[in-house]
Formats: structure tokens, C-alpha cells, sequence
């Protein structure tokens, strides 16, 4: 929450008591990561959510969101698209499935 908390107060100035910085460093200081004394970009948060969420799924979702390339594909790309699980289409007439799936 601390790096969701600073980049949207970074991104959209700092509400509360805590500032960006403070918030990225409570992080950095609990992983024994030296702290930073400036943050130039938000992307130091998003650099920092790799970090801190290298194993837990989070990468994708936030370069979609972040409108950054995956690799070599871009963040809206059909190929990034999931397919809707057969269970739910099943439950679900209405639902059509998404494209480049059966």
C-alpha cells in the first residue's frame, strides 16, 4: 500500500501526511535497501513495485497499466488479452469470447 499510496501522491500530489519519498523509503529501509534522497519519476515506483513484487504476478498489470511495453509488445495488444474461462461461458450464453480464442 505504502507504493501505491506514494506514486498516486506523486502523480497527483502528495495527500495526507506522508510524502512520495517517505513512502518509497519505508519500503527500501524494510528490504535493507539504502533510501533514496529524490525521486525524479514515477517510474522509481514502478521500479520498485518490480522489486519488491518479483514473484506475485504484479509485473504485467502494472506495465498494462502504466502503458509500458511488454517486451516487445505493446501494452494494449490483442495478445496480451486473457481468455474468459469456459466455466463462465458455460454459466453464461451472453458472454463471447475474446479474440484469438475458441
Amino acid at each position: 500500500m505504502y507504493l501505491t499510496r506514494g506514486e498516486a501522491n506523486y502523480r497527483l500530489g502528495t495527500v495526507g501526511s506522508a510524502s512520495p519519498l517517505e513512502d518509497i523509503n519505508i519500503i527500501r529501509e524494510r528490504a535493507g535497501a539504502s533510501p533514496l534522497a529524490v525521486i525524479t519519476s514515477a517510474d522509481a515506483f514502478v521500479n520498485e513495485r518490480f522489486r519488491e513484487l518479483g514473484f506475485e504476478g504484479d509485473r504485467l498489470w502494472t506495465l498494462k497499466r502504466t502503458r509500458k511495453l511488454v517486451g516487445t509488445i505493446a501494452y494494449d495488444s490483442p495478445v496480451l488479452v486473457l481468455p474468459i474461462p469456459q466455466r463462465e461461458t458455460d454459466v453464461n450464453k451472453n458472454l463471447i469470447q475474446n479474440p484469438g480464442y475458441r
